[in-house]
């Protein structure tokens, strides 16, 4: 029998460093699920209109549009260290004030909203300096073990931090919320302050490489890899058409479900048990070559998922489509990031990310997209519909990602391409 301290998936855990960051990434993640669900669950009491959910959402996690690119590059040039200190101070002071204003009655909409994009703006930094960390610390052999503990802390925590969150605001309200928000934060920060002081997380060294000239070849990289081109196209879909559900999801439970946000943290819970399940499995893999095949795959499992999702209204039954969603959303997440890191080159992998940033932020538009169709066709609609194009629109992007089999991620090229000289007549 394997011990559980010699258990493979936890291989990446034996670095003290790693730890650090996993453990920190741990409290964040059940705070932004925790934050996710109070969120929009307050603004459908407050205004009732499902189009205020989607635009609530939209400005959480618009900032990863606007930032991704750019937080590649100032990954490059500050130590990862601080900047990860810094999102935690930054989580921290935005969650101590929400608790302080909704505790003396000025917790309105539009103050909800600006303090959460504050928090986006947070995250769009902390996503790209977190997976660039990560492959510092336990290096290109371990870095699909280390994604997937990852997974398990991002996604796996949708079982905590949902269930926790509906339950306290049922029955506490949004300033308990709050205040479970700033004590996670807390620890974060003092986790991440340890890993600052005793890892050396330097930046990149500079080179005279303007901001455009970065950017430049950042999509440069991207273009020239199969691999990564077609992970970037792919998310860009998931997230702007599949993924959108979710934050519609507190409308579908209230309107076609019937149920509280008790149940709906519960229901979103279920589906972190899936991911968890998922992401342990993919963690406990060794030489591990399968990368194209798990991401394709939990990309259309996913969009058929939520298709069939549309369909019913029976509590119990999205409960077993939510799992099913939770193990293909592990495939899609854990693959996603390390397929960009092991595929990019060294010194365009920050931008790179910087750029999947970007494909990430893409939600929110589609979730402002579905909440505005959900208030015409209602949220079965909607959501069912545009997951059905997403799983059209990813079709030829699967066939050639599958066509490349398991082989080498990184497509060798020359740096400089050869000029071509005209044959003489």
């Amino acid at each position: 029998m394997v011990s559980f301290a010699r258990w493979s998936a936890l291989d990446a855990l034996h670095d003290a460093h790693f730890r650090r960051l996993w453990l920190a990434g741990l409290c964040v993640n059940v705070g932004r699920w925790l934050d996710f669900l109070v969120l929009g669950w307050l603004v459908l009491e407050i205004t009732g209109s499902p189009f205020m959910v989607g635009l609530a959402a939209f400005c959480r996690f618009a900032p990863m549009i606007v930032l991704g690119l750019f937080a590649g590059l100032l990954i490059d040039r500050v130590p990862r260290g601080k900047l990860l200190v810094g999102v935690q101070v930054v989580n921290l002071g935005i969650t101590v004030l929400l608790a302080l204003l909704f505790a003396t009655g000025y917790g309105g909409l539009w103050t909800l909203i600006g303090l959460e994009t504050v928090l986006g703006i947070a995250w769009a930094i902390d996503f790209p300096t977190r997976r660039t960390t990560l492959f510092t610390l336990v290096g290109p052999g371990r870095v699909t073990n280390a994604v997937s503990l990852e997974s398990v802390s991002m996604q796996g925590t949708k079982i905590i931090g949902p269930v926790v969150g509906g339950v306290l605001l049922a029955r506490l309200g949004p300033v308990a919320c709050y205040v479970v928000l700033a004590i996670l934060y807390a620890g974060a920060l003092l986790l991440t302050l340890a890993l600052a002081r005793q890892a050396k997380l330097p930046a990149t060294p500079r080179s005279s490489e303007s901001i455009v000239g970065g950017l430049m070849a950042g999509f440069q990289e991207a273009r020239w890899q199969p691999a990564i081109f077609g992970v970037l196209v792919i998310t860009v879909v998931m997230n702007g058409l599949v993924f959108p559900y979710q934050q519609i999801m507190p409308v579908f439970a209230r309107d076609i479900l019937h149920v509280g946000p008790e149940a709906l943290g519960l229901l979103i819970a279920v589906g972190g048990l899936g991911t968890l399940i998922g992401a342990l499995w993919t963690a406990g893999r060794r030489n591990f070559t399968a990368h194209r095949q798990v991401f394709v795959g939990g990309s259309m499992l996913a969009g058929c998922m939520v298709v069939v999702q549309s369909f019913s209204d029976n509590y119990w039954l999205a409960m077993l489509i939510q799992f099913a969603i939770g193990i293909a959303d592990a495939g899609f997440g854990t693959m996603q990031s390390t397929i960009v890191l092991l595929a990019a080159h060294e010194r365009a992998r920050s931008r790179v990310l910087g750029i999947l940033s970007v494909c990430i932020g893409t939600n929110p538009l589609g979730a402002l997209g579905v909440a505005t169709l959900t208030t015409y066709v209602g949220a079965p609609a909607a959501f069912g519909s545009a997951a059905a194009l997403a799983l059209l629109l990813m079709a030829p992007f699967v066939v050639r990602l599958l066509a490349e089999g398991s082989g080498p991620l990184r497509v060798t090229r020359d740096e400089h391409p050869p000029k071509q000289h005209p044959q003489p007549a």
